[in-house]
């Protein structure tokens, strides 16, 4: 692993080279220098252009780690790759051709800082244009030492038969490093698949997809030189199916139409500049990337063309977090409070039948439950105090409307008296059917999350009591909604017809009665007193043990670190084992990230407790997905097919069974939704004050697995290096 390298130099040489695919490990990217090996002088080369480009970062102050720097540092050594190949055939002194890359360097440093610079509050990457224009220009001033280096590197043969095409294949790889042989391209495919097994796949389908095209060109009595560019279909490809936009059932698609627009870019270029050795280059590519994200940008729906957030991990692990926090807390729907007190029943849904219909069906209406006495229908919530479901500005107010009397509705006043917030997390709210008079704030007033708006009437269309909220881009009456979901609430269940489900982001379904989740104060110290610190736990195993929790025997003792880093976020590491990251977040203790985890310990206890909500009490409940991610060989494949499976969560049951005394002590108890040969068939966690987690208990099958804290020694409050 990379912590057993000299970081330094792991990250100078392996990580350097394998930025330029987005290949964020420095072993994987050390295969790319093996695979330039076979012409000593294109190390030295690269060497040459990865200094150049430290020295420019550092001339420009740039952070090393950022993504800017990356940029230079990728092109730089490209530039340099590209006058090694430039110069395979000239006669010139080292010397000479060094100064040459040098120069090269610097330009594509400076052409790709400007780049990044226009580029920075837009959505297009700088991808390799600077090493493509300095590149070229180097191709236009040294035509002699173009012409003679395709003379020197390229035998290509036309392919006559399935080994002639697989060689083709690996050939267009190893032009990605001015490489056009097999195995130098055999090299830097494996480098890939080490990666990601999604950037192979959309960059073959690219690839086959471009030179069908070249041969239905070539059908066309057009010379098209097809081949010879290919590695632009590969590399569009792969850029847009799999590391630009998140990966899934659009994948094939974006990598066929990929594959095509750099092939017939390719075309035009070697009309338009014919004799030219910009085939070399993946300026097609480039070009493709940045009109497919110009023309995948004008649809509003985002549903199935997502943008990657991270570019640190493979797509698949990218693809995996984001459709994790997605199944938590949606796509980025606003998350809005019950904004009514006690308990409400949502009188009308999303896609309701009377009227949150076409442009307006993301609306909720809430209303009192009719007790089976009889009360008179919609009379409970009249004149119940609303609250604000977000933060934000008033933007709109009217409070001027007359009430209906019960059944008579107002066909000229659609909303009535209604609220309009600007929400700070951007789009707007609407709660409508307000009671006349009552509004308490004012257009330009502030507003936080729970603030008094007024009181709940019966004012517009609306025939009975009820309170209408909805969410909507556009900051004016009437204008369409758009989905959002209640946050930090209660409902009854199958399981639990009391209120004793703890929903942390959802949209309750018509008929559902629910409640706004209060804090058990007891349970909210807690969970916002865990210290950090150092815990060492016991280890009792009985019986068979899942390969996947095994690691420690009876008896063992394991060490467990708790610190926090500058976010205020707690890290419970293992040395070398990984690592939980947690949050105390405004309504539960919560875990964030899960990284590199194979400590079984660690493990249990992101299964157990992924979220505790301050709202506990004996016989609450909720439910959470998975929050680790499949881990090994299989979770090559394991990755690719939950890509394409609507259900691909499985998902946790939380029970809190006891809450011991005034201390804080609590017990959850945590079962699979489902049989599951991966997970414990049972998992019981004791919470205490200062270290959390004290007590864990796994059941499986055939065995037991219990962790017992034996002492824990409070530390400093922050990480190492932290501040």
């Amino acid at each position: 692993m990379i912590r057993n390298a000299p970081p330094d130099v792991a990250r100078f040489f392996g990580r350097g080279f394998g930025e330029a695919l987005l290949i964020r490990s420095a072993w994987i990217g050390g295969l790319l220098w093996l695979a330039i090996m076979r012409d000593i002088r294109y190390p030295i080369f690269a060497i040459v252009g990865l200094a150049v480009g430290e020295v420019v970062i550092w001339a420009l102050r740039l952070d090393r780690e950022g993504k800017p720097a990356a940029s230079l540092r990728t092109n730089a050594l490209f530039v340099s790759l590209a006058v090694a190949w430039l110069t395979t055939a000239a006669h010139q002194s080292l010397d000479v051709l060094l100064i040459v890359a040098v120069g090269a360097a610097i330009g594509a440093s400076l052409v790709t800082a400007a780049i990044v610079r226009a580029t920075r509050r837009t959505v297009l990457p700088p991808l390799g244009w600077g090493y493509c224009i300095s590149a070229g220009a180097l191709f236009a001033l040294f035509p002699v030492w173009a012409q003679s280096a395709v003379l020197a590197t390229i035998n290509w043969p036309r392919p006559q038969d399935a080994a002639g095409w697989i060689s083709s294949f690996f050939r267009s790889l190893g032009m990605m490093v001015f490489h056009p042989k097999p195995e130098v391209g055999f090299l830097v495919a494996v480098a890939i698949l080490l990666w990601s097994r999604t950037m192979f796949l959309t960059g073959t389908i690219g690839w086959i997809s471009g030179v069908g095209l070249g041969l239905l060109l070539e059908r066309l009595y057009l010379t098209h030189l097809w081949l010879l560019p290919a590695h632009n279909y590969f590399m569009a490809a792969m850029l847009l199916g799999s590391l630009l936009y998140l990966p899934g059932w659009t994948t094939a698609l974006t990598a066929i139409t990929a594959g095509l627009s750099a092939s017939i870019l390719s075309a035009y270029f070697q009309y338009l500049l014919p004799g030219s050795s910009y085939a070399f280059l993946p300026v097609p590519a480039a070009l493709t990337v940045w009109l497919g994200i110009g023309v995948l940008l004008l649809r509003d729906d985002t549903r199935l063309f997502r943008l990657q957030t991270e570019s640190d991990n493979p797509p698949e692990v990218t693809w995996w977090k984001e459709a994790y926090w997605s199944e938590r807390f949606g796509r980025g729907e606003p998350l809005f409070i019950v904004p009514v007190a006690g308990t409400v029943q949502i009188g009308q849904g999303f896609d309701g039948q009377l009227s949150h219909v076409g442009p307006w069906r993301y609306a909720l209406d809430f209303q009192r439950p009719v007790p089976a006495s009889g009360a008179e229908p919609g009379n409970l919530i009249w004149g119940a105090p609303v609250y604000a479901p977000a933060s934000g500005i008033v933007e709109a107010v009217r409070q001027n409307v007359p009430d209906n009397p019960l059944g008579i509705l107002n066909f000229a006043e659609n909303w009535g008296n209604y609220v309009i917030l600007a929400l700070d997390a951007g789009g707007a709210a609407m709660l409508a059917h307000l009671r006349e008079g009552t509004i308490a704030v004012s257009v330009g007033s502030r507003v936080e999350t729970g603030t008094y708006l007024g009181q709940v009437g019966n004012s517009g269309r609306s025939p009975t009591p009820h309170l209408h909220l909805q969410a909507q881009d556009l900051r004016r009456p009437n204008a369409p909604t758009m989905p959002f979901r209640l946050a930090n609430f209660l409902s009854a269940s199958d399981r639990a017809p009391e209120l004793l489900r703890w929903n942390a982001a959802a949209v309750p379904p018509v008929g559902s009665l629910i409640a706004a989740a209060q804090p058990n104060p007891i349970i909210h110290a807690a969970l916002t007193s865990i210290a950090p610190g150092a815990a060492m736990w016991q280890v009792e195993a009985e019986g068979e043990i899942p390969r996947q929790f095994r690691g420690h025997s009876t008896g063992a003792a394991v060490r467990l670190n708790i610190s926090l880093d500058n976010a205020g976020r707690h890290l419970f590491t293992s040395t070398g084992n990984g690592r939980l990251v947690t949050y105390i977040d405004i309504d539960a203790w919560r875990l964030l990230d899960a990284q590199d985890v194979s400590c079984p310990l660690l493990k249990l206890i992101a299964l157990a407790v992924p979220s505790i909500p301050y709202a506990a009490v004996v016989g609450m409940n909720w439910l959470e997905p998975v929050p680790l991610p499949p881990k090994g060989y299989g979770s090559w494949i394991e990755l690719q097919i939950m890509q394409y499976l609507r259900h691909s969560f499985p998902y946790l049951m939380c029970t809190c069974t006891a809450v011991a005394d005034a201390a804080g002590r609590l017990t959850i108890e945590t079962v699979p939704v489902g049989p599951s040969a991966a997970l414990p068939t049972r998992i019981v966690c004791e919470m205490e004050r200062l270290p959390g987690p004290a007590k864990i208990q796994a059941f499986f099958k055939k065995g037991k697995l219990t962790y017992t804290i034996f002492a824990f020694e409070p530390g400093l409050p922050f990480a190492a290096g932290m501040r």
